[in-house]
């Protein structure tokens, strides 16, 4: 697999009046999602992320480096896949990739990923091997027009979303939760 560097055209122009939440299931090959997967379980992770200034990190962070060649390759892997489903990706690069890692039962706070003047673009990938139901929870809630919108968070399955959504992860009950988050910005921001 030939490495790739993380600055990249992209994609898909957003506006701030629709907000858009999309899934891809069945995203990376079984080979290469093992590999995506099991480099997310052995990463070595940072304590926290601190969404907002005045919250309190939480999780575990990995930040794939660009100057890695592993790392280079794991992020070309998922990058590779989100221009291949998004075929008219121009314009964005690829500003920060890294891995969140949650403990069981550990509550993330709600934040945005960039202000609301912003054009950006989230992409979420589920790393996690298995995937035990609704009931074992780490879905991936935002909030929309005062509702909550859960996507359940099925292995294999990449997540794109308008980053200004207010969003946050939940925890798994019985695992660790493994997410990739590769974040999309305008050239011109």
């Amino acid at each position: 697999m030939s490495s790739v560097r993380f600055r990249y055209p992209a994609f898909i122009k957003m506006t701030k009046q629709r907000p858009s939440i999309l899934l891809v299931d069945k995203s990376l090959s079984p080979d290469n999602f093992r590999t995506v997967s099991e480099f997310a379980y052995n990463a070595a992770y940072t304590y926290g992320e601190r969404d907002e200034k005045d919250y309190k990190p939480t999780g575990m962070v990995y930040n794939l480096d660009p100057d890695c060649a592993e790392d280079n390759e794991i992020v070309g892997i998922l990058h590779n896949v989100i221009c291949e489903k998004f075929s008219e990706l121009i314009d964005y690069e690829l500003y920060r990739a890294y891995i969140n890692c949650f403990a069981p039962r550990e509550v993330a706070n709600f934040h945005k990923d960039c202000s609301d003047d912003e054009d950006q673009i989230t992409f979420i990938f589920y790393a996690n091997a298995m995937y035990n139901g609704l009931n074992d929870g780490g879905t991936t809630e935002f909030y929309l027009d005062q509702k909550i919108i859960a996507i359940p968070p099925i292995p294999n399955t990449l997540l794109k979303f308008t980053s200004w959504v207010l969003h946050r992860a939940t925890p798994l009950i019985s695992e660790h939760r493994f997410t990739y988050a590769l974040k999309y910005r305008k050239e011109n921001n």
